[in-house]
């Protein structure tokens, strides 16, 4: 069952003090309309019953997508690695291994969002990474002066993989990835079968460092 609990919260913008409802664990199959409040980000927004006020509110949660043995814990960076001892340490809470759970830890809600969909879409986040390299090199070879923080993994209406281009919050554009996906999944032969691999944080430091680790073999 999804677990939850209720903390006191004051509204930065009146002070009035509320309640908000905290997810600590949640799971799709016990509790399927989670997974749409978790994609909309509704679990981390909180509106002040006195103004009106809306803001978002960060706390660590498990997410438990049962029915595909996925599981990703969303943490703070200062608690990952603690984290990582609870999949994978000499006193882990189970043997996930065994089970050939996908597990991963992210320490944002919209690395939650995003690894969601890019597993809901049947990809590898791993090779996801390495496509955001490549998509970078491409979009900055275009168009050098162009601006942007981070590219984000996507499914558009008609089911195409994209990355979103987002520049100061605001996304500013999409490329269209299914080729380069292909593209950069021939030359992955190395990586592990994605539940059988123990690296649980996939990012831009992650492939970064298996690129670097590559070139010097």
């Amino acid at each position: 069952m999804s677990k939850h609990h209720i903390e006191k919260v004051t509204c930065p913008s009146c002070h009035h003090e509320g309640e908000f409802e905290v997810w600590d664990s949640i799971n799709t199959v016990l509790d399927p309309k989670m997974k749409e409040k978790v994609l909309n980000q509704f679990i981390f927004l909180y509106t002040c019953p006195n103004c009106g006020e809306t803001f978002r509110l960060n706390y660590s949660t498990l997410y438990h997508q049962m029915e595909d043995r996925i599981m990703i814990y969303l943490v703070s960076e200062s608690e990952v690695e603690k984290t990582y001892e609870m999949f994978y340490g000499e006193n882990a809470l189970a043997d996930f291994r065994t089970e050939k759970y996908l597990n991963r830890i992210v320490t944002s809600a919209n690395q939650l969002i995003e690894k969601i969909q890019i597993f809901d879409a049947g990809r590898d986040d791993r090779i996801i990474e390495l496509v955001k390299l490549l998509a970078t090199d491409s979009i900055l070879k275009n168009d050098p002066d162009i601006e942007f923080d981070e590219l984000r993994f996507a499914v558009d209406d008609d089911g195409t993989n994209i990355l979103v281009i987002i520049n100061r919050g605001e996304i500013t554009g999409a490329v269209n990835i299914d080729n380069m996906y292909e593209f950069a999944s021939s030359h992955c032969n190395d990586f592990k079968n994605l539940r059988d691999d123990e690296d649980i944080v996939i990012n831009r430091e992650w492939i970064l460092n298996k690129l670097a680790e590559a070139e010097n073999e």
